[in-house]
């Protein structure tokens, strides 16, 4: 048996993106984060577990707080680092999305999605 934690459609701004202009007002990030445990919490204790606030934490410490970086992939990158070096996670998915990226053409929307470790399903 396996147990996922998520925080899913954490929605916060940030400044960055390829472009200067992008990286020197605050845009809107959609995140979403699971985590499979390493161990399923079994005593009721939230120290056997991951908290949903060190999840939620991470991703406004890196995306709002951090410094500006030019592409979501970076994002994932520093967030699956802190989120991986947790004593009870086994693997990482996080998902990025920039609703207001800026594209050729009306429509779509930007995402960036990363697993941890490598080959890792959900």
């Amino acid at each position: 048996m396996s147990t996922i934690i998520a925080v899913e459609n954490y929605k916060l701004k940030g400044k960055h993106g390829v472009f200067d202009y992008e990286r020197e007002k605050d845009q809107p990030f959609v995140v979403s984060i699971w985590v499979v445990l390493k161990e399923p919490a079994s005593d009721d204790e939230l120290a056997s577990s991951v908290d949903y606030g060190f999840l939620q934490r991470t991703a406004h410490d890196v995306i709002a707080r951090g410094d500006s970086v030019k592409m979501m992939e970076t994002l994932c990158d520093k967030i699956i680092e802190i989120v991986s070096g947790h004593l009870n996670v086994a693997g990482v998915k996080l998902r990025i999305e920039k609703p207001d990226a800026p594209m050729p053409h009306n429509g779509g929307l930007a995402v960036v999605e990363r697993t941890w470790p490598e080959g890792q399903t959900f």
